[in-house]
């Protein structure tokens, strides 16, 4: 049973994983659109990108920690080490994703805007 329940949670840290990567540039590409259809302003689509933009780290972070919180009532282990390991990196590259897109996300709405 101790197998599985590591095995479900490497599972779930390598979905979270993909949706790090995946989420943030389908909402660039989400606001964007609607910054060039002019249904939402500049500033609104910049704070809305960076909200969902954010919302994997913020999960992949909360599922780490609630991993560990049951373990600590438990007693059993339910996360592996390496899952434990790659918090911070993870989280790391996440963060410094959304904060790239969102810089190239500004520029790019700031031109649209304007040729439009």
């Amino acid at each position: 049973m101790r197998g599985r329940s590591r095995a479900m949670s490497e599972l779930l840290a390598a979905a979270l994983f993909w949706l790090i990567l995946l989420v943030p540039l389908g909402v660039f590409v989400q606001q964007l659109r609607r910054v060039r259809r002019g249904t939402r302003g500049r500033a609104k689509a910049i704070a809305l990108f960076f909200s969902y933009a954010i919302l994997p780290a913020l999960c992949y972070g909360a599922t780490f920690f609630l991993l560990v919180g049951v373990e600590a009532l438990t007693g059993r282990a339910l996360i592996g080490e390496g899952f434990a390991r790659m918090l911070l990196p993870v989280v790391g590259f996440a963060l410094a994703e959304v904060l790239l897109l969102g810089v190239i996300f500004a520029i790019t709405a700031s031109v649209l805007r304007r040729s439009v």
